[in-house]
């Protein structure tokens, strides 16, 4: 018996994991500034998704340089943990949000605030995982770098509307996938639009 389940275990630890990415331009009135390359792994019973991202707008009134990492992990479709690292021209700022016990604790440095918080509410959803998964009305969407929780409604049929204090995005979806992204801005939207895959040339 004892040997059986060894067998059993050694097998599981070998099965090849699933990998998924996808890529996104990033757009302020139709000109590309940056790139978001969003990633799934599945192996056994955890999903990790990442995002990287690097922005580089530079306009005459405007100027912003970012590079954005987010590493979220589920296990057993439940939010274990998440880590943000931003790095920009206008500050570095960082986001940890962890199981302790029944709940989570999340510390950021924001831009404009410190956030020490501890959250009971459960987690199934987190803005890197909406670049995968179509929001249903009953999660609660976590937004990683914010360590606050998004609402998320359907005004319309294209779209849904995400809200989370002074931001407004609106995310689209085609047959599952997200395929663009709109974040409102008092001064321009800025949109990150989905990248197929370029056909492979055979010879």
């Amino acid at each position: 018996m004892r040997k059986t389940l060894l067998i059993i275990l050694l097998f599981l630890s070998i099965l090849p994991g699933y990998s998924q990415t996808r890529k996104y331009a990033v757009k302020v009135v139709g000109i590309k500034v940056g790139e978001v390359i969003a990633k799934k792994q599945i192996k056994g019973d955890s999903v990790t998704y990442s995002l990287s991202s690097l922005v580089d707008v530079n306009f005459l009134i405007y100027k912003l340089k970012v590079d954005y990492r987010v590493n979220t992990v589920f296990e057993e479709d439940n939010f274990l943990t998440s880590a943000v690292k931003v790095e920009s021209n206008r500050g570095n700022y960082f986001t940890e949000t962890k199981r302790k016990g029944s709940k989570f604790k999340a510390t950021s440095h924001q831009h404009d605030k410190t956030v020490e918080r501890d959250i009971s509410a459960g987690i199934n959803s987190t803005f890197a995982s909406l670049f995968f998964n179509e929001p249903k009305s009953s999660d609660k969407v976590y937004a990683e770098y914010y360590a606050d929780f998004i609402e998320i409604s359907k005004p319309q049929k294209e779209f849904y509307k995400g809200v989370l204090q002074n931001n407004i995005d609106e995310y689209y979806y085609e047959n599952g996938e997200l395929v663009k992204i709109v974040k409102k801005n008092p001064i321009t939207d800025m949109v990150l639009e989905y990248q197929k895959p370029k056909d492979k040339i055979t010879r």
